[in-house]
């Protein structure tokens, strides 16, 4: 069975470690990043982050950084990490996650919702889990990580109409 939590604890430092290296698609500065963020947030030095876990058979194996954008019209969020274990993927546990999290900031009032990813072909399931899940893609920015990998933009509305139409293509999907 699967659970959420949005409780950050000193175990999940190892745990979002060990879920970010597992994947393969981050490289030991992102893993490091990740980790400091989590350990940030433990001593309450970051306020502006946030994490969703999930829990499968009362083990963690995914997880989702996210903050409301400090800059942006009120409302706007942004997800900056989303992972799940390697021995977990496939099994639907990230949608699940991003559903939760699209349920928990609309009732926060939330009106768009942003990601970043690259653009290498490494990243095309990424991009297509996005995509699945209602995000259309914005932007693409060439160079963004390297002068070979651009930054894609996505961006998913939330507002009713919006939300009920890429919620009915979800569906579909699946």
């Amino acid at each position: 069975m699967l659970s959420f939590r949005n409780r950050l604890t000193k175990t999940d430092i190892n745990t979002i470690r060990n879920i970010a290296n597992s994947t393969g698609f981050f490289d030991e500065n992102d893993v490091r990043i990740n980790v400091d963020i989590a350990e940030d947030l433990l001593c309450h030095k970051d306020t502006c982050h946030k994490f969703l876990f999930a829990e499968y058979k009362d083990q963690t194996v995914a997880y989702v950084c996210y903050g409301k954008v400090p800059d942006a019209k009120d409302g706007t969020y942004e997800i900056y990490w989303l992972s799940t274990h390697n021995e977990y993927r496939g099994l639907g546990i990230g949608s699940h996650l991003i559903n939760h999290l699209i349920t928990k900031l609309r009732k926060k009032g939330a009106e768009k919702i942003y990601v970043k990813t690259d653009s290498k072909d490494q990243y095309a399931p990424t991009r297509r889990f996005y995509e699945k899940c209602g995000f259309r893609l914005q932007a693409v920015l060439p160079g963004y990580y390297d002068d070979n990998d651009g930054c894609c933009i996505y961006a998913l509305n939330l507002t009713r109409d919006a939300f009920e139409n890429c919620q009915e293509q979800y569906l579909a999907a699946e």
